[in-house]
């Protein structure tokens, strides 16, 4: 490999530009940091078509819209791997969402070689390379970079054009091109990036047993957080800690003094902060329970409803086993329970194994099964077990 070219000139970047622009694809990733900013601080942009590595710095003032420009091209394919966080920066800086993506990572996914996998694991299983990793926690904002730096950050994207070619070429093979595609689109919706409030509220520990009044409360809180961390550029833990958060939703103190006392809150001395909070409260209880959000329902499961989950599960496995698609792509177990639920009508909303590839795949074959019309056979225990879905027009035949 060649030594990495760094860019630090408008001219000489533009240039580049140009060329991976008629080349009609490129791969790239970045190095950030945001140890004491809300934004990540864009430290070095890794680019690569053609087996010659580019590192871009945007520390030496380069106006970087023409790269991002390039990336939200839609005629030119954008080769990342694991890209979402690249993207934001993207998101961050044009307010444009990228076009065109194929990314490695659910790339691998689709022709069975593990999902999701790290790119030290997939460059191993793919081009049957050895790269290194260790400068994970390097200062990406010092200049020079060291020789070490350098050899890590070209390592990130030199075999991801080859990966591209070889994975693209899997999935053709394979019939599931527009599976791939329909997922690489979703990072080109702008809510990808944005999670919904009430499911970071989800994510925060002590949160499923709030009441509604408590999960309101802790919504506002949550976003009351951002804000503030997003209008100073600072983390979001140097104001409140997600316990601390939590623990405020659920006493939900209507005074300055119940706030004082609160161990671990370090604004406590601050009026400022404590009266934005108290008011905070305040409003939050006096809206209608009506509106509150539906604390979630602890539901203790029939026997046979757990023994058919994990029925639904071993068909997953077991298919995506023989048909080589990694059953991780399909989501987390969650969304069997939901099936169910659509199914029995206890919930409206067309659950995800019914939407798009993942119906086309597999929720149809679970539909067809728990209403009769395939059967579940296994074969080949205990050398080479495997279970087969028979409908009931193969078995008439």
């Amino acid at each position: 490999m060649q030594s990495p070219q760094i860019v630090s000139d408008q001219q000489t970047l533009e240039g580049h530009c140009e060329a991976w622009r008629t080349a009609g694809h490129f791969a790239f990733d970045t190095e950030f940091i945001r140890d004491d900013t809300y934004d990540a601080k864009l430290c070095l942009v890794q680019v690569t078509t053609d087996g010659q590595v580019v590192l871009i710095d945007p520390t030496a003032g380069l106006d970087l819209g023409v790269f991002w420009k390039l990336v939200t091209d839609e005629s030119v394919v954008t080769i990342v791997h694991a890209g979402k966080e690249d993207f934001e920066v993207c998101l961050r800086a044009t307010g444009q969402v990228p076009r065109n993506v194929f990314d490695i990572q659910i790339a691998a996914g689709f022709v069975g070689l593990g999902y999701p996998l790290s790119l030290v694991r997939l460059v191993e299983r793919v081009v049957h390379h050895r790269i290194s990793k260790g400068q994970t926690l390097t200062d990406w904002l010092r200049r020079p970079l060291t020789p070490e730096q350098l050899r890590y950050a070209a390592d990130d994207v030199i075999h991801l054009p080859e990966m591209y070619k070889t994975l693209r070429a899997s999935i053709e093979k394979a019939g599931r091109w527009a599976w791939a595609r329909e997922e690489f689109q979703r990072f080109e919706d702008p809510e990808f990036y944005r999670a919904p409030t009430e499911d970071r509220v989800q994510r925060l520990k002590g949160s499923k047993k709030l009441d509604g009044l408590g999960l309101l409360l802790l919504e506002r809180l949550v976003d009351w957080r951002d804000r503030w961390a997003q209008e100073r550029n600072r983390p979001i833990r140097a104001l409140v800690r997600d316990d601390i958060l939590v623990e405020i939703a659920r006493r939900r103190p209507r005074q300055a003094r119940e706030l004082e006392v609160l161990r671990g809150f370090p604004q406590a001395k601050n009026r400022k902060i404590v009266g934005e909070l108290v008011d905070l409260i305040n409003a939050a209880c006096q809206v209608p329970k009506s509106e509150w959000p539906t604390p979630l329902e602890h539901r203790e499961d029939a026997p046979m409803t757990k023994a058919l989950l994990d029925l639904l599960l071993a068909v997953i496995q077991g298919i995506c086993y023989e048909e080589r698609l990694n059953w991780s792509l399909l989501g987390s177990p969650q969304r069997l329970r939901e099936l169910l639920d659509f199914h029995a009508g206890r919930s409206g909303e067309v659950p995800p194994l019914l939407r798009g590839w993942r119906e086309q795949f597999i929720g149809q074959r679970l539909l067809d099964l728990l209403e009769g019309r395939s059967r579940l056979h296994l074969t080949g225990w205990p050398d080479s077990p495997r279970l087969h879905l028979n409908d009931r027009a193969s078995r008439g035949r």
